[in-house]
């Protein structure tokens, strides 16, 4: 967070003010770069390029498998000096490592009576250590736990608004009849949780916020309404939320039905609350403080209690058991902030889809569900779902990041595979839904699939690997193989 001192406006107040009213001196937070993400190695655990500070990618079946893997242990020594831990505690470390030098030359050189003892007589000993071990324990135990469960309750918010915006417009996209309210109502809901990422990312009222939050909600909201929601900041997801509640209002789907879904709009504002608390207000700053006195301390000390036991080795062994140890307690600090590591353009993205899929499949699923009374073009109808279908997973797929597939057209399917895709999803799924106006053929075909029409829609909707030019293009998941070890 940046913090800026007015110092203008400080000219004027009294000299016996305590230093704590004095102007702050700005902080400047260090802006997070993208990790990159390649087919041949399509993970980056831990490290980034630059000054990036930790990869919290969208895991999908490949991700996983490739974090299970044994081989963490070799790529994760071998990334030591490349990781965000390490870049950030290079001061301390270097600190540190000066103190211990300096006890390693000051005994050396008092043993060689090249210099007099200054502290002849006084015995060292780690007993001290000894009997504090357990407090520096208990504090980096509770520091890191604290931190997890801020980051654990901002994920679980950002669940919350994923899946009520989900239930919003499947309600949405079954009981309201204007499509232009529906297609207002995609915008809005995508907007709003653009909103809250960025003003969770930025600092309020600054140049940065406006332009961000321009930059993010220019392909979503129409230019009027664009500039309607700049010009109600600082509150911009506050603005959302009751353009939001208005259109649910204006689509007149009778009191019932409004009031289940201002129950959902009511847990976006509860899922944004809980955000805000999270970003409003840290872990007490003197429990930081106190933790970063003690380390330091004990750290500092140390060199003087294994110079008996370690002789020179104590150098490298005091800068490993720093380095462990303001480890765990950085890592602590950095998740106490979850919200600059979580991945939240990718939810934000999964749940624009989610959203646009609700309503571009609406009638499809109002003939599957009653097909004596729909008299639409079943092919026309099929062929139409299946291509919005491709374009929106392709154009936003939350996993494909960290999966590593291979490069694709902006339909999601590579460019001289796609009209023949298309053309054969469409058969299938026009046959299918058209037998459905004849009934169903009861039971299996005996290997976990439904038979006749329920099947060739299962089949248009999940093709096999050997006819998905998908599937085809995408590389093996198979951790073991030797394209996935560097």
């Amino acid at each position: 967070m940046r913090i800026t001192g007015n110092r203008s406006a400080c000219a004027t107040r009294p000299q016996g003010l305590a230093r704590a009213q004095l102007p702050v001196r700005p902080i400047v937070r260090r802006p997070r770069v993208p990790l990159c993400v390649v087919a041949e190695s399509p993970i980056v655990e831990d490290y980034g390029h630059g000054k990036a500070r930790f990869n919290a990618p969208v895991f999908n079946r490949t991700r996983w498998s490739y974090h299970q893997d044994t081989g963490r242990y070799q790529r994760h020594l071998q990334s030591i000096f490349r990781s965000v831990t390490f870049r950030n505690l290079q001061g301390p470390l270097s600190m540190l490592s000066f103190i211990s030098c300096m006890v390693v030359f000051y005994r050396t050189f008092v043993e060689m009576e090249m210099i007099p003892d200054y502290f002849e007589g006084v015995h060292f000993t780690d007993t001290p250590f000894q009997l504090t071990s357990f407090a520096l324990s208990l504090l980096l135990v509770f520091r890191t736990d604290a931190s997890y469960s801020r980051w654990c309750a901002a994920m679980d918010a950002w669940s919350e608004l994923r899946t009520c915006s989900a239930a919003l417009m499947r309600k949405a996209a079954s009981w309201i009849k204007d499509t232009s309210i529906l297609r207002r109502l995609v915008r809005w809901v995508a907007a709003y949780a653009l909103c809250l990422m960025v003003q969770l990312r930025t600092d309020a009222g600054t140049g940065e916020e406006e332009a961000t939050m321009r930059e993010q909600l220019a392909p979503v909201l129409r230019p009027v309404e664009l500039e309607e929601v700049l010009s109600a900041g600082p509150y911009y997801h506050t603005f959302c939320l009751s353009v939001l509640t208005a259109l649910v209002e204006a689509a007149e789907v009778g009191e019932g039905r409004e009031g289940a879904m201002l129950e959902d709009l009511a847990s976006f504002a509860s899922a944004a609350g809980q955000c805000e608390k999270i970003l409003r207000f840290p872990i007490p700053l003197t429990y930081t403080r106190h933790t970063s006195r003690f380390m330091l301390l004990y750290l500092g000390a140390l060199p003087v209690a294994l110079y008996d036991s370690c002789d020179w080795a104590t150098i490298p062994v005091v800068c490993t058991i720093s380095f462990l140890l303001l480890g765990i307690e950085d890592i602590g600090v950095q998740i106490e902030e979850p919200f600059s590591i979580l991945p939240l353009p990718e939810i934000c993205a999964d749940l624009h889809t989610s959203a646009q899929l609700a309503v571009t499949q609406r009638k499809l699923v109002r003939c599957l569900a009653a097909p004596d009374s729909c008299d639409a073009d079943w092919e026309a109808l099929a062929s139409t779902s299946l291509s919005s279908m491709e374009e929106l997973g392709g154009a936003v797929a939350v996993g494909a990041r960290a999966a590593g597939a291979a490069p694709r057209t902006g339909s999601g399917i590579s460019s001289g595979a796609s009209a023949a895709h298309r053309d054969a999803m469409s058969s299938k799924a026009a046959a299918g839904v058209a037998a459905l106006r004849g009934g169903y053929s009861g039971g299996g075909n005996g290997n976990g699939k439904a038979a006749g029409p329920v099947a060739a829609i299962h089949d248009a909707a999940n093709p096999s690997p050997a006819s998905s030019p998908v599937s085809a293009a995408a590389p093996s998941s198979n951790v073991n193989g030797s394209r996935w070890h560097r």
